[in-house]
C-alpha cells in the first residue's frame, strides 16, 4: 500500500530553503557591512597590493604581478627586519612566559594585601604605552643617562641595552602581564587535587610542578605566550622608539618607513604587511593546533580547592616577582617622571635643575601639547561610544542568531584580533584615498573621520569578543521568556541583556577609551595635517628632543589613562549584578517584572 505525501509534509520546499536562508544571512547584513567598511575593505586594498602592483596609480591597471613581493624581500633591510622581528619577538615571548609564570604563582599563592599590589603593578605595565616604556628605559640606561649620573657609572656602561639581547629582556618584561593574565585565573581554577595526589605519593615539589602543574597550564601558558609574541613581533611602539636609535630594522618600522618614504612605497608596505600578518596567524593556529590534541580540563564538579587555608607566608617566587614586577614599572616610569621635571637634560639630577616648567609649557592656553590632549580626548570619547554601541549590537547578534552570515561575523572578528596596529592603520590610507573614490567625492584620508573609523576598528574586535562571552553566560531562556511574554527585540535588550551585562558593556567603553588615547599606528599615519593627536605630539617631541617636554606629556597622558580605568573599574563593579544565593528572586521573575513593570510574587528558586 503507497501512502501519499502532501506536498510539505515531511520535507522542506526549496522556495523555505531559500527563503530561511536569505533570512539569515540577512540579520549579518547590518554586521558585516560594519565589518567590510572598518576591516576588510581597509585590509583588502592593502594585501591586494601584493599581486596588483599599480591598482593605485593614476592609470589604474589590473595586470597581476609578484615582482613588488620579490623586491621587497630582494631588500636586505626589509629581510633583515623580518628575521630581526621573529627572532626577537619569539625570544622575547619567552622571556615574558617565564616572567608572567612567576608573578602569576606568586600572585595567586601570596597572601592577599602582597597579591592586590602585585597585581596593580601588573596592570600599571598592562596600560603604558609601549613608546613611552622604551623612551623611559632610554633616559636610564644611556651614556650620561638617570643611572650613570645616580650611580658616577662609565660610558658604554649599558651598551648590552642597544644590542638584541638587550632589547629582548625589555620586551620580555614590556610583555610578561599578557601572561599573568592568561594564568591567573587558570591557576586560581586548576584546584589542589592534583597536587595533593602527587605529593602524597612522594613527589617533590620540582617533580609536582614539571609533571602535573605546568602541562596543566598548557593552554594559559600558550595562549599567554602567542599574544606575547604578536605583541612583540607586531608592535609598533618599541620599534618606533628604539629602531632608529640602537640601528636595529624591526619589520613594523619598515612599514611605517614604506609609506612615509618619497614617493610612497605602496608595493612594500602591502608585502610586509601581508607577511607580518600571515606570520602572527600561523603562530596563532599553531597554538590552536597544540590545544586540540589532548584534554587539558581542570574544573569539574570534583574539583577542590582549599579556600579555608589562609595564606600567610610569602614565598620566594612572590618575592621574585615584586622585583621583576617593580623594576617593570619602576625604572621606566620613575625616568619619564624625572625628566619631565628637569630644565636641561645636560644638567641631569642636580638640585638647581627640578622644575615643573614642562608641565606648565605642556598645560598653557593654546600650546600644541594642550590642543593634542584635547583632540585625543574628544577621539577617545566618541570611538569609545561609537565602539560599545557596534560591540553591543554585534555580539547580541552572534548569540541569537546561529546562522552561515552570523558564523561568517564571528570568524571575521576573530581573525582580526591577530592585525597589527600598524597594518590595520596602512589598510585605510589604500582604502580612503583610492583614485576611484575622487569620482563620487570620498576621499577621506587626512580627515578626522578617517582616523576616528581606524580608532574603532582597533577596538571593535575585542569589545566584541568582551561582550560576547558576557552574553554566552546569560540563559537563553531569559531572552525566550521574555518574547513569550510578547517582549520585542528592542525590550529585550534594554530590559534583560542590558541590566545584565551592563559592568561589561562599561568595561568595554573604558577600554576603548584608554585604548585610543595612546594609540600610535593610526595617529601617526592617519591625523590630519596640522592637527596631530597626543601620541603623535608626544613622540614628535622625543625625536626633536625635547625630552622633558614629552616625558611631561607622557606622564600627564598616563595619569589621565589610570584615572580612566580606575573609573571604569567603579563603575563596572558597581553595575555588576551579584548571582547564586545572594539573588533573592529569580531571573524569570526579575525579568517578567521589568518587561510588564508590574510586580508579580516572589517566589525563592530552589536552594534559595
Amino acid at each position: 500500500m503507497k501512502l501519499k505525501l502532501r506536498r510539505g509534509s515531511m520535507k522542506t520546499s526549496p522556495t523555505n530553503r531559500s527563503r530561511k536562508l536569505s533570512r539569515g544571512w540577512a540579520y549579518a547584513v547590518p554586521s558585516l557591512l560594519v565589518l567590510c567598511v572598518l576591516v576588510l575593505y581597509p585590509l583588502a586594498t592593502l594585501f591586494v597590493q601584493t599581486f596588483l602592483p599599480h591598482l593605485f596609480d593614476v592609470h589604474m591597471s589590473l595586470k597581476p604581478s609578484i615582482e613588488p613581493l620579490i623586491q621587497s624581500f630582494s631588500d636586505k633591510l626589509n629581510y633583515e627586519s623580518l628575521v630581526n622581528s621573529f627572532v626577537m619577538g619569539l625570544f622575547a615571548s619567552i622571556a615574558a612566559t617565564v616572567v608572567g609564570t612567576l608573578t602569576a604563582f606568586g600572585s595567586v599563592r601570596a597572601p592577599s594585601r602582597y597579591q592586590r599590589v602585585l597585581d596593580t603593578l601588573v596592570w600599571v605595565v598592562f596600560f603604558a604605552p609601549s613608546y613611552v616604556i622604551a623612551e623611559g628605559w632610554l633616559q636610564f640606561l644611556q651614556d650620561g643617562g638617570i643611572a650613570s649620573q645616580l650611580f658616577g657609572l662609565p660610558n658604554g656602561w649599558a651598551a648590552w641595552f642597544f644590542t638584541k639581547p638587550g632589547l629582548v629582556v625589555l620586551m620580555g618584561l614590556r610583555y610578561f602581564p599578557f601572561v599573568h593574565l592568561a594564568m591567573t585565573p587558570a591557576i586560581k581554577n586548576m584546584g589542589g587535587q592534583f597536587e595533593r595526589a602527587a605529593r602524597s605519593m612522594g613527589a617533590g615539589k620540582g617533580r609536582v610542578f614539571w609533571r602535573i602543574t605546568f602541562p596543566l597550564l598548557a593552554p594559559a601558558t600558550l595562549a599567554g605566550a602567542s599574544i606575547a609574541f604578536a605583541e612583540g613581533f607586531g608592535d609598533f611602539g618599541f620599534a618606533s622608539a628604539i629602531a632608529p636609535t640602537v640601528h636595529i630594522p624591526l619589520l613594523t618600522y619598515q612599514i611605517y618607513s614604506a609609506l612615509n618614504q618619497a614617493p610612497v612605497n605602496y608595493a612594500a608596505a602591502g608585502s610586509l604587511s601581508l607577511v607580518l600578518v600571515v606570520v602572527m596567524g600561523a603562530v596563532l593556529w599553531f597554538q590552536m593546533w597544540w590545544l586540540k590534541r589532548r584534554s587539558y580540563t581542570t574544573v569539574s564538579s570534583s574539583t577542590s580547592w582549599n579556600e579555608s587555608t589562609r595564606v600567610v607566608k610569602v614565598q620566594w617566587y612572590t618575592t621574585v616577582s615584586f622585583i621583576l614586577a617593580g623594576v617593570s614599572v619602576v625604572i621606566p616610569v620613575l625616568s619619564t617622571i624625572a625628566t619631565s621635571m628637569w630644565k636641561t637634560g645636560a644638567d641631569g639630577i642636580q638640585g638647581a635643575n627640578w622644575t615643573l616648567h614642562a608641565y606648565a609649557k605642556v598645560l598653557q592656553t593654546g600650546s600644541d601639547g594642550l590642543a593634542s590632549l584635547e583632540r585625543s580626548i574628544v577621539y577617545s570619547a566618541v570611538a569609545a561610544v561609537v565602539t560599545m554601541i557596534i560591540a553591543l549590537y554585534v555580539s547580541y547578534q552572534l548569540s541569537r542568531r546561529d546562522t552561515l552570515g552570523m558564523r561568517f561575523v564571528n570568524v571575521i572578528t576573530m581573525a582580526t584580533i591577530a592585525v597589527p596596529g600598524v597594518v590595520l592603520a596602512a589598510g585605510f590610507i589604500f582604502a580612503w584615498n583610492a583614485v576611484w573614490l575622487i569620482p563620487i567625492h570620498l576621499v577621506l584620508y587626512g580627515t578626522s573621520l578617517c582616523l576616528g573609523m581606524a580608532y574603532i576598528a582597533g577596538s571593535l574586535p575585542y569589545a566584541i569578543r568582551l561582550d560576547l562571552g558576557a552574553i554566552s553566560q546569560l540563559s537563553p531562556n531569559l531572552m525566550t521568556a521574555a518574547q513569550v511574554l510578547g517582549a520585542k527585540e528592542r525590550v529585550v535588550m534594554s530590559r534583560i541583556v542590558l541590566p545584565l551585562i551592563g559592568g561589561t558593556i562599561v568595561s568595554t567603553f573604558f577600554i576603548a577609551l584608554t585604548g585610543t588615547m595612546f594609540e600610535l599606528p593610526a595617529s601617526s599615519l592617519l591625523y590630519p595635517a596640522g592637527e596631530p593627536p597626543f601620541p603623535v605630539e608626544i613622540q614628535q617631541q622625543f625625536n626633536a628632543f625635547n625630552f622633558n617636554v614629552g616625558s611631561a606629556m607622557a606622564t600627564i597622558g598616563m595619569l589621565i589613562v589610570f584615572i580612566m580605568y580606575g573609573v571604569g573599574r567603579y563603575v563596572a563593579t558597581r553595575m555588576r549584578f551579584v548571582g547564586g544565593a545572594r539573588v533573592k528572586k529569580s531571573h524569570l521573575v526579575k525579568q517578567q517584572e521589568l518587561i510588564t513593570g508590574e510586580e508579580t510574587g516572589s517566589p525563592q528558586m530552589a536552594g534559595e
